[in-house]
């Protein structure tokens, strides 16, 4: 029996140690179910804090997204207004050269138109003096004709005179 006593004392022994063990691992199971417990809240306090992060990320990312479509919207509306600045200043410099090229066209024309009446001017004085100096030379010829006219109308006058003596026998 001594070799069952010693079994059974080996027993004990490993019953005594496997009641120890048993017991330090439901105190290492208690201390570490502790430490789960806390890792779990700590995790859900970690998800909490992340899911407003990115909440907060989110909200910032849009918040930017949008602030950026403004400034792009207001960066557009500003050379839109830039643009139409621009297109007003060429439009009056437009008008501003329509207006000087108008003005000095008119004052070309009025030269031109000048410069034609007097022309037209000179043009009249020599084709009247030319007129005159050839009434001149008509009226000299014509004075020439006028007195060999005389002389032709005297001499007829006579020689009708003469006829009508020579009819009346005055003188034969």
């Amino acid at each position: 029996m001594s070799e069952y006593e010693k079994i059974l004392q080996e027993m004990r022994k490993l019953s005594y140690k496997n009641t120890e063990l048993s017991e330090r691992l439901e105190l290492v199971i208690g201390e570490n179910a502790g430490k789960i417990q806390r890792m779990k809240e700590d995790e859900e306090k970690l998800i909490a804090v992340l899911k407003d992060l990115t909440e907060e990320q989110t909200k910032n990312r849009d918040s930017e997204l949008e602030k950026k479509e403004e400034e792009r919207l207001e960066k557009e509306r500003a050379d839109e207004a830039k643009k139409q600045s621009d297109i007003s200043v060429i439009t009056n410099l437009l008008e501003n050269k329509f207006q000087r090229s108008d003005d000095f066209v008119h004052k070309e024309n009025v030269k031109v138109y000048r410069n034609v009446q007097a022309v037209v001017v000179d043009e009249l004085k020599r084709y009247t003096e030319s007129a005159q100096e050839e009434k001149n030379a008509i009226n000299a010829k014509l004075g020439k004709v006028m007195k060999f006219s005389v002389i032709s109308m005297l001499a007829s006058i006579v020689s009708v005179v003469l006829w009508a003596l020579m009819a009346a026998g005055i003188i034969k």
